[in-house]
C-alpha cells in the first residue's frame, strides 16, 4: 500500500510502523525542450512548405527542435513552395517537380498525377535536407534535420531518422549530406520499389523486394521490417532511431498485408535493435480530426478497425488502457518509451494559414515532445535529439497544460548512495527499503495557442467555467506495475499484451498537490520495495466523472466520431461563440474537431523502473550500459 501525505513541504511516510520525514522542498526543476519527429511537407502529402512548416513551429509556436519526415515512396510536388489548397490532384496551387527547370530527377521512373515523381531518398537528400540545413542558419535552430515516416513492410508506419552525416549546425563550413536516411528509405521502404541503386549518386546494392499475397504480412516483418531495424543497429546505433507511428489506427496485425502491429511486433524491434527501437507513437497526430487521430471503425477496409476503434483523450488504447500493451513492455523492464507527435500534414476544411483546423494542427501548436535540454556547453546538433529520444528521459504534452520546466525522480528514503533516477532510467533499491517519488510540474501562466477564449464545453458540463486557452492541471495519476522479467520470443506469452498487475497507487488534485506560483508538487512513497517495479504518470485539465470524458476513476474515455450517428454520447457546444464548423445533431452543436482536442488535454511521463539490488539488471539497464560501451 502507498501512502502520500503532505505536511508543510514535507512528506510524512509509513514505513514499516514508523513514521519517517524526507525533505521535499522544491527543487528547481529540470528543463526540457520541446520539438516533434513526425511531420509532412508536399514532397509527400502535406500541404505547407519546409520553410512554412519550420518557421511555424520554430516561431509560433516554440518548438527548439524538429524532425521534417516525410511518408517514403515517391511524390511529384515540390516541398520548397506551399501548396496551400492542394487535395492531392492537379488544382492544388503548388509546383510540380518537372515542372522546375534544371531538375534532375533521378532512378527509376516513376509518375503521379500525371507528371513524374522523386523518389524519398532523393528529396530528403537533395531538397528537404538543404532546405533544413539553410532554415537552421537563418533562424539559429541547429537541431533541425531530416526523418522519414517510412511505410512499414508488414506493418503500417514509424516514424525514424539516420543522423549520419547530418550538420546542419556547421554555419560556416560543411553541413554534410543526408545520404544515411535516403540509403535506409530505399533499401526499406515498402513504397519504394525503385531499383536503380541510387544512381548516379549511389551504388546501394543488395535492395530485397517486398512479398506479396498470402502470408506477406508476416514474411514483410520478417525478412525487411526486423532487417530494418537490424540495419540500423548495426551501422547506426546511436544515431537513428526507429518509433512506430499511431500505432493502433491500421488495426490489429494483418498476416496477409500491411498494416497493424501487435506486441510481439514492438518485442522483436526492440530485440533486434535495444538501442534504436525504443519505443511507440501512442498519441497520435491528427487530433482535430472528428475521429480523433484518425482512428475510427473500417480504418483500413470493411470489418478492419483501428484497435480500441477510438483514442481515450487523445491516446490510442496501447497505452491509455492500465494494463496494456505499454504495461506488458514495461513488465518485461523494457526500454519502450512513450512519444506523441502532431503529425502535420493541413488544416482539413481550412486553409494553413488559418487558425482553426477539422485535421491537424502545426508541429508543437497542440502536442509537444520534451526532450532534456543540452548541458551547458554541449554543441546543439539533430544527435542530441536522438541520445533524448534513446534515453526515455521524456514527456508529451497536449495543448501546453504543462510546460517545459518539470522535475520526475525517484529516491531511496534515507540512502543517499542511491542517487537518483529520473524518466527511463532504474532505480536500485536495498531489500526492504522505501522510495519516495517526487513529481513537480509547472503550469503555464500565458494561454496555449487555441483561438478560442469561450468556456471549455466539456467542464461547463460539471459547472466548471474555463476559457479554452487558459487550461488548468485538474488531476494527476501514478501508475505502477511489477517487472517480472523479458519474456522470450519462445514463449507462450511472446504474443500477449496484458500485465494485470498494473494499477493506478496514487491520484492527486488541488485538494491533496503542494501549490507554490505555478508549481505543482507530488510525492509518492513507495514502502518496504520486495519486488521489481515501474512508475508512470499522467495529468489531465479533466477531473474524474466528466461527462463522455473521464470516468469515476480520473480515466479518459473513449473519444467518439460526432458525425457517425450510431454513436455517442457527445458533449454539447452551447456557448455563442461556438464556431460554425461545428457538427449538428439534433439541431444542436456538439463539441467537435478542434473544440473537442482543445477541451480534453493530457500529459504522459515515461517511467522510473524500481529495482531489488539483488535481482538481476533489468533489459532497460542492459540496453542503456550497451549504448554507453557503444558511445566508447
Amino acid at each position: 500500500m502507498l501512502t502520500h501525505q503532505l505536511i508543510a513541504g514535507a512528506s510524512v511516510l509509513a514505513v514499516a510502523g514508523a513514521m519517517t520525514t524526507v525533505d521535499v522542498t522544491p527543487a528547481f526543476a529540470d528543463s526540457y525542450m520541446a520539438g516533434d519527429f513526425h511531420n509532412h511537407t508536399p514532397c509527400s502529402d502535406g500541404r505547407s512548405s519546409v520553410e512554412t512548416m519550420v518557421k511555424k513551429a520554430v516561431q509560433s509556436y516554440g518548438l527548439e527542435w524538429l524532425g521534417a519526415a516525410d511518408h517514403g515512396g515517391s511524390s511529384p510536388r515540390d516541398c520548397r513552395v506551399d501548396d496551400p489548397e492542394g487535395d492531392g490532384s492537379t488544382t492544388g496551387s503548388g509546383r510540380f517537380f518537372d515542372q522546375v527547370q534544371g531538375l534532375v530527377i533521378k532512378g527509376d521512373t516513376a509518375t503521379s498525377q500525371g507528371h513524374r515523381a522523386m523518389w524519398r531518398w532523393q528529396s530528403a537528400e537533395d531538397i528537404i535536407y538543404p532546405e533544413i540545413t539553410r532554415l537552421a542558419k537563418d533562424l539559429n535552430k541547429p537541431m533541425l534535420y531530416a526523418g522519414i515516416e517510412t511505410n512499414v513492410p508488414g506493418h503500417e508506419h514509424t516514424s525514424m531518422t539516420v543522423i549520419g552525416n547530418q550538420k546542419p549546425q556547421n554555419f560556416t563550413g560543411n553541413t554534410g549530406d543526408a545520404s544515411a536516411v535516403a540509403e535506409f528509405e530505399y533499401r526499406f521502404d515498402r513504397s519504394d520499389t525503385d531499383f536503380s541503386k541510387g544512381a548516379p549518386t549511389h551504388t546501394w546494392e543488395g535492395k530485397v523486394a517486398n512479398a506479396s499475397g498470402s502470408g506477406s504480412g508476416t514474411a514483410n516483418h520478417k525478412n525487411k521490417a526486423v532487417p530494418s531495424v537490424q540495419w540500423l543497429q548495426k551501422n547506426y546505433p546511436l544515431d537513428s532511431y526507429y518509433v512506430p507511428a499511431h500505432v493502433e489506427r491500421a488495426g490489429v496485425f494483418n498476416p496477409n498485408g500491411n498494416n497493424g502491429f501487435n506486441i510481439e511486433h514492438f518485442r522483436d524491434f526492440n530485440n533486434a535493435g535495444p538501442t534504436v527501437a525504443v519505443g511507440f507513437e501512442s498519441q497520435p497526430g491528427h487530433q482535430a480530426s472528428n475521429n480523433r487521430g484518425e482512428y475510427r471503425a473500417g480504418f483500413c477496409g470493411a470489418g478492419c478497425d483501428s484497435v480500441g476503434v477510438t483514442t481515450f483523450g487523445g491516446t490510442g488504447i496501447y497505452a491509455a488502457k492500465i494494463g496494456g500493451v505499454w504495461d506488458a513492455l514495461l513488465g518485461e523492464g523494457r526500454n519502450w518509451f512513450f512519444y506523441a507527435s502532431s503529425d502535420w500534414h493541413n488544416r482539413g476544411a481550412f486553409s494553413i494559414y488559418e487558425a482553426s483546423t477539422t485535421n491537424d494542427f502545426y508541429p508543437g501548436e497542440y502536442q509537444k515532445l520534451y526532450l532534456p535540454r543540452a548541458t551547458a556547453g554541449t554543441v546543439l546538433r539533430p544527435q542530441v535529439v536522438v541520445d533524448g529520444v534513446r534515453s526515455g528521459n521524456a514527456y508529451s504534452v497536449q495543448g501546453d497544460l504543462i510546460t517545459g520546466e518539470l522535475s520526475y525522480k525517484a529516491q531511496v528514503v534515507g540512502y543517499a548512495a542511491a542517487g537518483t533516477a529520473k524518466m527511463g532510467q532504474t532505480l536500485v533499491v536495498p531489500r526492504g527499503r522505501s522510495v519516495v517519488l517526487t513529481l513537480e510540474v509547472n503550469q503555464s501562466a500565458a494561454p496555449n495557442h487555441s483561438p478560442y477564449s469561450f468556456n471549455n464545453p466539456s467542464l461547463a458540463q460539471i459547472g466548471v467555467k474555463e476559457p479554452l486557452n487558459r487550461p488548468t492541471l485538474r488531476q494527476v495519476q501514478f501508475i505502477k506495475g511489477d517487472v517480472s522479467g523479458v519474456v522470450a520470443p519462445t514463449g507462450a506469452n511472446y504474443t500477449s499484451g496484458t500485465n494485470p498487475s498494473a494499477g493506478v497507487v496514487a491520484t492527486f488534485s488541488p485538494s491533496n498537490w503542494s501549490a507554490s506560483g505555478q508549481k505543482r508538487t507530488m510525492v509518492v512513497t513507495i514502502p518496504n520495495v520486495q519486488h521489481n517495479m515501474y512508475v508512470r504518470a499522467r495529468g489531465s485539465n479533466l477531473p474524474p466523472s466528466v461527462p463522455a470524458e473521464t470516468d469515476a476513476q480520473g480515466n479518459p474515455l473513449n473519444d467518439w466520431d460526432p458525425e457517425n450517428v450510431s454513436q455517442g454520447p457527445y458533449v454539447p457546444c452551447t456557448d455563442a461563440a461556438c464556431p460554425a464548423h461545428m457538427v449538428v445533431r439534433d439541431g444542436a452543436k456538439i463539441s467537435s474537431y478542434d473544440v473537442a482536442a482543445w477541451s480534453d488535454l493530457w500529459f504522459y511521463t515515461n517511467p522510473i523502473f524500481i529495482r531489488v539490488s539483488d535481482q538481476p539488471k533489468l533489459l532497460v539497464e542492459t540496453n542503456g550500459a550497451l549504448a554507453v560501451s557503444l558511445k566508447k
